[in-house]
């Protein structure tokens, strides 16, 4: 590697008689080998930079976003130490440390008459020579750990001040300068806005953490009576309580489906929240096709019926077992084929359950297609289809919701069998969605 142009030497004072010489050197023409140093520094610095940007930009938490800052500026600012602290009312505390202010870590402070409170107030850079200039309390504290010059700086980002940054040199060491406060200030700003964007994305799961665990308590408070409701219903069916009407009985049927329906809608929900909390595993054991479509039957065919819609299934001779989880793949199957009746008001929704093509690794494949007659799907609803609580945009308001988590959860256990769902549809002419699962997972 070449060497660099060594910088021009300073000219001493002697040498200028006058402001007005012609050998003021304010008026001699730029060197190249000045010009190509200054060059080759800016070039450095915007790339260490970049390096700093992109090293803050990659952290996803905000704990994570304050250690690499503290790390980064200890390394920018020539510093032996770093820390940041959070402001809660009157109180200041340490969240983040490295080098020599680590002892700092979790320490609880007073803001008022400190250094760091004025930064907070005034929303601006402040560098003190030695920590004496400080509050009575850390200029107590600060040299018994070896700390002399300081620069602090708000984290500031949208109007919002996430804390104060402390870059500490050694007692001796010299004072932070201009280039110091402004270099260090740009990556400053760079972490406050890493700090904004993790704060945002941490608020997001917290209050989607806090929403998946309102619908699993729900769910599991609903369930109970939900249970006893069937459990009327049935003995009504049955007659066990003494004979019924036709009409009657019709009303006792209707009473049967929706509680299925209602059923079906808090699995999802409860599956849904099991998911989201990496909770579920699937329960292998062997799996005969025929039995888990005929357990369809009672779900749907209500359904269809109240529609004025056919349903039927077609199942290929000669299919083998399946080992697998027999619960997940009935509510796969539950959920498409509870949408297919949803989104068709004329025409028919079937199940054709025929062989697959195999898999790279050679494993027999089984495919559940469900096709309808329906509205169809729009190229555009396609990139949210599995999306959760997501729902098509061409429908009537009010008509065809759902929770919109069928197709989500469908999707998630499909994969978690080691399958997967296939999507053909054409606007108006209706929609084909197949499961495709190995026989043995």
């Amino acid at each position: 590697m070449a060497s660099l142009p060594k910088r021009r030497a300073t000219v001493q004072s002697s040498q200028m008689h006058s402001s007005h010489s012609p050998h003021d050197p304010a008026h001699f023409p730029a060197r190249t080998e000045d010009l190509l140093y200054s060059d080759y520094r800016k070039t450095e610095e915007l790339g260490t930079l970049r390096q700093a940007a992109r090293a803050l930009a990659a952290e996803t938490n905000s704990q994570s976003v304050l250690r690499t800052l503290c790390e980064l500026s200890m390394v920018r600012g020539q510093a032996t130490g770093a820390a940041v602290a959070e402001l809660s009312g009157d109180n200041g505390v340490y969240v983040a440390c490295s080098g020599r202010a680590n002892d700092l870590l979790s320490m609880t402070f007073a803001l008022e008459g400190t250094v760091t409170g004025r930064v907070a107030n005034e929303l601006r850079a402040i560098t003190i020579l030695s920590p004496d200039a400080s509050s009575p309390f850390f200029a107590e504290l600060l040299p018994r750990l070896g700390i002399g010059p300081i620069l602090l700086l708000p984290l500031l980002a949208n109007g919002q001040l996430f804390g104060v940054l402390s870059i500490s040199r050694d007692t001796g060491h010299p004072q932070f300068d201009d280039a110091d406060e402004e270099r260090l200030g740009v990556m400053a700003d760079l972490a406050a806005l890493a700090l904004w964007k993790a704060r945002l994305l941490e608020d997001a799961r917290s209050a989607d953490a806090a929403k998946t665990s309102l619908l699993a308590t729900l769910s599991h408070e609903l369930r109970t009576p939900l249970t006893a409701l069937e459990g009327y219903s049935e003995l009504l069916e049955d007659q066990i309580l003494g004979p019924l009407s036709p009409e009657q009985q019709d009303v006792v049927m209707r009473l049967r489906t929706v509680g299925r329906h209602l059923g079906s809608l808090i699995e999802d929900i409860l599956t849904y929240a099991s998911l989201e909390a990496d909770r579920l595993t699937a329960r292998h054991a062997t799996v005969r096709v025929p039995e888990v479509l005929d357990s369809l039957h009672p779900f749907i065919e209500p359904l269809a019926r109240e529609k004025g819609i056919e349903f039927s299934i077609d199942l290929e001779p000669g299919l083998p077992s399946m080992h697998t989880d027999e619960d997940r793949v009935r509510q796969i199957l539950l959920n498409l084929c509870q949408n297919a009746v949803k989104f068709t008001e004329e025409g028919a929704v079937s199940v054709r359950v025929t062989r697959g093509s195999p898999l790279a690794d050679g494993a027999t494949t089984v495919r559940f297609a469900v096709r309808d007659t329906g509205i169809g799907i729009e190229s555009t609803d396609m990139q949210r289809l599995f999306r959760p609580f997501s729902q098509i945009e061409n429908v009537p308001a009010g008509r065809h919701r759902g929770t919109g988590l069928g197709l989500y959860i469908a999707r998630r256990l499909a994969t978690m069998l080691g399958g997967r769902i296939e999507v053909v549809s054409r606007p108006g002419e209706g929609s084909v969605f197949t499961l495709v699962l190995p026989v043995t997972h």
